[in-house]
């Protein structure tokens, strides 16, 4: 009974295989948008560009999050992770009671090649600014990034795309605290950033193989064989 089972187990995944790598390529664009709150005392700018601000400058510019995609385009192939783009966080000095809880980035993956179309995602990007002190470190601020990515699939010609964000990479903090893929950490008048890649995979549809069929079907024979005798 176990080996029939492999039989058949063996013969059904025939029916899916891994894709090969095949180029990739498109272009991203990348805006903020529903800072919340977005309303007085909460001090803002930039809605709907690639570089949002907040609060009211105090002797340096204001708090910003920058989306840099890079030159607009990517190329890349398939099973391959490619660099989507950068976000560059600036902490500056601000008056207190002017800082938004959270941003989201409105990113837009458009594919020529396959030729899969927009993909467009929403991500939230949580902040947390400090009091101001004496003490730089304790008044270092930090935008948390999204670490939870959704999956776009696409069907085409019996090959199944998968498109998803893959995180964050390639962190460069302000030289002191500590910052990753989960967040940035920024001491007063610092600047930190990380690199967004994406990734294509796919899998084809494959044909099962006579001899595989013929598994499948000896391994379903032998199974039910085996439930009447035990009902008998």
């Amino acid at each position: 009974m176990r080996l029939n089972t492999c039989l058949l187990a063996a013969a059904l995944g025939a029916a899916a295989l891994p894709g090969f790598a095949a180029p990739v390529s498109g272009s991203v664009d990348g805006t903020w948008i529903n800072p919340n709150p977005s309303a007085p005392p909460v001090v803002v700018s930039g809605v709907g560009t690639s570089t949002f601000k907040w609060g009211t400058p105090d002797g340096t510019p204001a708090n910003s999050v920058r989306f840099d995609n890079g030159g607009g385009n990517f190329t890349s192939s398939t099973e391959t992770p490619f660099k989507v783009g950068t976000i560059t966080y600036f902490n500056g000095t601000t008056d207190g009671g002017t800082s938004p809880d959270s941003v989201q980035l409105a990113l837009k993956l458009d594919f020529t090649d396959p030729a899969l179309g927009p993909v467009t995602s929403d991500y939230t990007f949580n902040i947390v600014s400090t009091t101001n002190t004496s003490d730089p470190d304790a008044s270092a601020d930090y935008l948390y990034l999204p670490t939870t990515f959704s999956t776009t699939s696409f069907l085409i010609g019996g090959t199944t795309y998968n498109v998803k964000l893959t995180g964050f990479s390639d962190i460069v903090g302000d030289g002191f605290l500590t910052s990753d893929a989960t967040e940035l950490h920024v001491r007063e008048g610092g600047t930190a950033s990380a690199d967004l890649f994406a990734e294509v995979t796919t899998q084809t549809a494959a044909v099962p193989e006579p001899q595989n069929m013929a598994l499948l079907f000896a391994g379903l024979g032998m199974v039910g064989l085996v439930a009447r005798r035990r009902h008998g």
